[in-house]
């Protein structure tokens, strides 16, 4: 083999791989359509800021091949807006258990759900919600007599990178 068959071959795997890359020729995952949906997320009474919320369909399938699941973050207000693939775009329609996760420091190496985990599964919280076709304003989700879980001194827990 010559040094020119040897350069030959490696640009025609580069253009392989960039046509691969590029991702042309593949089909387009088919979405469902959305429907916007707001609502708020309120524990012991107050605003859940940061909560984060994850909608799962309530008869347990997935709408696309990924198995993408809407979900929401909450603002200083108690607001939130359902995201599915962009920013408020919104949720299929249909019913919905609902997953929430308070963490203290989300960025964290090893985050603190301050509910405990209690409501990490959404066929054990008994929050339901139903999106319809149109415009969804929810009604409040409140929570309430819930212990918040604070995180344990430094030292006492198990953080055996000690990045935080």
């Amino acid at each position: 083999m010559q040094l020119s068959d040897v350069s030959q071959s490696a640009r025609l795997g580069a253009g392989i791989l960039l046509l691969w890359l590029c991702g042309c020729g593949g089909p387009q995952e088919e979405r469902p359509a959305l429907q916007p949906a707001q609502g708020s997320l309120f524990i012991n009474g107050k605003p859940a800021e940061g909560a984060m919320l994850v909608l799962h369909r309530a008869d347990g399938k997935n709408f696309d091949a990924r198995g993408t699941r809407p979900r929401a973050t909450v603002g200083a207000d108690g607001s939130f807006e359902v995201t599915t693939y962009q920013g408020g775009d919104g949720a299929p329609p249909g019913d919905y258990q609902v997953a929430v996760m308070w963490l203290d420091d989300p960025d964290s190496s090893t985050p603190w759900d301050k509910l405990g985990d209690r409501y990490s599964d959404p066929k054990q919280t008994g929050i339901r919600i139903s999106i319809e076709e149109g415009e969804s304003q929810l009604d409040p989700i409140r929570i309430e007599k819930v212990r918040i879980f604070n995180r344990p001194p430094s030292g006492t827990a198990n953080d055996y990178d000690q990045v935080d």
